[in-house]
């Protein structure tokens, strides 16, 4: 049976102890005047470090005419700010975590049209709603279904190519971003679904915005730096780049879903058994490096995916505090809470789980004699 197929309805239980108590310390903690004013600062000033950096590389791109040398270290500036502003802006923005009125977090959020390439309209869904409200859930959840390429989830079809997907992943990693930019927003739009959430064509501003987001980004990466250079530049450039940026942010993501303590599930299996919607995220989700400072920052909170599943509306700023409070309530609950302390034991657990899922491609004939 193909996950794209029609599949039943998937609906969870709401509520529960574990989310009602852990949501109260949450919002006494956020409740602080010191907590908020300190949260925004270090929020909003990482906008101007991220868009700065990409415009100041930019700038020296096409107007200093730099040796090959400054020129890959300029794309290099490029790639880093682009990536820190889709984690530390648009992802906060498009999630209403960054003004907390839906209009002005719209427009931060048409960042990720003009700057990245990619539709803030259609990421809403795929991300917000596709992929939070039914994480690692075969058929919605459009992250784990990436057939024919991938085998992710035990549901998925057997190939004998999945036996060396564990190697070959890291190549489609890097067509991650520009498969967003160039393909993705169109597949969507017109198959008007995004897995079994639906998908609205753009309407009035969101029409405008979307139109115009792609009419400024493809005019700043490649018709103005064709003035400057030639084709084969500008394409070198472009490919580079965005694999740099594919590889960092589908590794992010899959570090903290596609690993062997995640727990996948089937909307069959849902309707069998209902499970309580907080419950399901935090099983199905895994932090990692929380230890590392740098690492917080430069990814906005994502390696803490625990506590922003379960309270995407809260800026990722106060991710590292709050996630002292959910670990404990899980504790309390008896409720799994999984942390991989090293980049290493990341990446191993993703390998693992790449390797298991690739090795149960083929059937293994046995001759009774």
């Amino acid at each position: 049976m193909s996950v794209r197929a029609a599949r039943p309805k998937v609906r969870f239980e709401n509520g529960g102890d574990f989310i009602n108590e852990t949501r109260l310390e949450v919002d006494a903690y956020l409740a602080g005047d010191k907590v908020g004013r300190r949260g925004r600062f270090a929020l909003y000033r990482k906008a101007p470090i991220a868009i700065g950096l990409m415009l100041a590389a930019w700038s020296v791109l096409i107007f200093a005419s730099p040796g090959l040398l400054v020129g890959v270290l300029a794309l290099g500036v490029l790639a880093f700010g682009a990536m820190l502003t889709a984690f530390s802006v648009q992802h906060d923005a498009n999630h209403g975590a960054y003004f907390g009125r839906r209009r002005y977090d719209h427009l931060v959020g048409w960042s990720s049209d003009a700057l990245l390439g990619y539709s803030s309209y259609v990421w809403r869904v795929k991300h917000n709603v596709a992929h939070h409200t039914y994480t690692n859930v075969a058929g919605y959840d459009d992250d784990i279904d990436q057939e024919p390429f991938l085998r992710l989830l035990p549901e998925h079809e057997r190939r004998p190519w999945y036996r060396l997907q564990f190697i070959y992943i890291w190549g489609l990693y890097g067509l991650f971003t520009l498969r967003m930019q160039f393909t993705g927003d169109y597949r969507a739009l017109i198959s008007g679904r995004v897995g079994q959430s639906n998908v609205r064509r753009p309407r009035g501003w969101a029409l405008i915005g979307y139109v115009a987001g792609k009419v400024i980004f493809l005019a700043w990466i490649v018709a103005i730096p064709l003035l400057v250079y030639p084709w084969w530049v500008v394409l070198v450039a472009i490919v580079g780049v965005s694999c740099v940026t594919g590889v960092v942010v589908a590794v992010t993501f899959q570090l903290a879903h596609c690993v062997e303590e995640a727990t996948f599930t089937t909307p069959e299996e849902l309707a069998a058994e209902r499970r309580i919607w907080a419950v399901h995220e935090i099983e199905s989700t895994v932090n990692f490096c929380p230890r590392n400072r740098f690492l917080t920052w430069f990814l906005g909170g994502l390696n803490f995916q625990i506590e922003h599943h379960l309270f995407p509306r809260v800026p990722h700023v106060h991710y590292p505090h709050i996630s002292s409070i959910v670990r404990r309530k899980a504790a309390e609950h008896g409720i799994r809470y999984t942390v991989h302390d090293s980049l290493a034991s990341a990446l191993g657990s993703h390998v693992r789980h790449l390797r298991r899922m690739g090795q149960a491609g083929l059937p293994v004939e046995m001759e009774m004699g």
